[in-house]
């Protein structure tokens, strides 16, 4: 079995993944976990593109086939994960589903890491509400980029 792009030792974490920006309607799909939002999506295997991840990470957490359209945002991000230093780098993805009915149009609950997680569809205008996860989300999805935009953050 391939490892994941995700290291730890005692001070610090470091890992690499790819997250889905999948819209319908003048909504997002998210997934809630304990009353927190993220986009889906999830770590990069060793010897994996970006890309491959999300597509995997789709099949495996919504059963559905998705399309990468193209890279959206670069972001390295920074914060403290259980008293360590972490250092992520995300590839966000604008995506589409191979066929429209893959996924139900209300909330739906899937698996992720062997827990039961809630995946939605929420309005882009309630997302400034939500505790979501990157929060840069917030303001740039009313403006999708035409390139590819680097961020870095800091939480």
């Amino acid at each position: 079995m391939t490892k994941d792009w995700h290291f730890r030792n005692e001070t610090s974490v470091c890992l690499f993944r790819a997250a889905g920006v999948l819209l319908r309607n003048n909504k997002i799909l998210v997934q809630c976990d304990k009353g927190v939002y993220a986009l889906p999506g999830g770590h990069v295997k060793i010897g994996e593109t970006s890309e491959e991840t999300l597509i995997r990470e789709y099949a495996e957490e919504t059963g559905a086939t998705i399309i990468c359209n193209r890279l959206l945002w670069v972001e390295e991000t920074f914060w403290e994960w259980d008293q360590k230093k972490a250092h992520g780098i995300v590839f966000y993805y604008l995506i589409s589903l191979e066929t429209n009915t893959d996924l139900p149009e209300n909330c739906f609950i899937s698996q992720k890491d062997n827990r039961n997680i809630m995946l939605e569809w929420v309005p882009i205008e309630e997302l400034k509400q939500l505790q979501i996860y990157p929060a840069f989300i917030k303001e740039k999805i009313a403006h999708i980029p035409n390139g590819i935009e680097h961020l870095i953050s800091f939480e």
